[in-house]
């Protein structure tokens, strides 16, 4: 297997004629000789935030957020994910008895040092609480200025991502936390390409001649 891939991003390049991920960039969290995991980071759900919060059976606040939730992938669409550049917002706090109950850290992917992700319903809760303002719109706005919150996820088995990177279908680029948190959603994908010096139109050009 080649180098792991991870922390990184996958840009779909164009046109890479799956729907799932048509114009997408994908966070890759995880890459190893069992598959990998990663979250699309600039594709936006129907659902909003306060919706998505009702159906896990938090408050009337929690539910009437706004704010985007995020599309990760077609693998197990009803999950939740959350991610962060504050770990303090993600890990649970170990309990005073480290015997005790009550932590689930297992479940938080580190992506960087500084960047998580978690399933947990530790980080939900954590969320559930910075919306307990009485401005459910400046609530969300607050809350998800270090968050992301994802639907689902994208998975690959042992090999498969290599293979569709040898097809051509993605061009691996290096992790830049900024492309996430401070780039518009809208601009995520021409962001990420940036990162690689080139633009989308320029990738066209390069996968034509390399299949001429």
């Amino acid at each position: 297997m080649s180098a792991p891939l991870a922390p990184g991003f996958l840009i779909a390049s164009p046109p890479l004629g799956d729907p799932n991920f048509e114009r997408t960039v994908v966070l890759l969290a995880i890459h190893g000789p069992r598959g990998a995991l990663g979250f699309v980071v600039n594709r936006v759900a129907p659902l909003k935030l306060g919706e998505v919060m009702s159906l896990a059976g938090y408050g009337e606040r929690a539910g009437a957020a706004s704010g985007v939730v995020y599309l990760g992938g077609p693998v197990e669409p009803g999950s939740g994910w959350i991610l962060s550049n504050d770990s303090a917002l993600i890990a649970t706090p170990p309990p005073a008895d480290a015997s005790a109950p009550g932590t689930d850290n297992d479940s938080v992917i580190d992506v960087t040092e500084s960047v998580k992700i978690s399933s947990s319903r530790s980080a939900f809760d954590a969320l559930a609480r910075d919306l307990e303002l009485p401005d459910p719109d400046a609530a969300a706005a607050a809350a998800l200025k270090q968050r992301l919150v994802f639907l689902g996820y994208s998975g690959w088995g042992p090999g498969q991502l290599e293979g569709e990177i040898a097809q051509g279908a993605w061009l691996p680029a290096p992790f830049d936390s900024g492309v996430v948190f401070d780039v518009d959603v809208t601009k995520r994908w021409e962001a990420a390409y940036a990162l690689l010096g080139v633009s989308p139109a320029m990738s066209i050009g390069m996968r034509t001649v390399g299949e001429a």
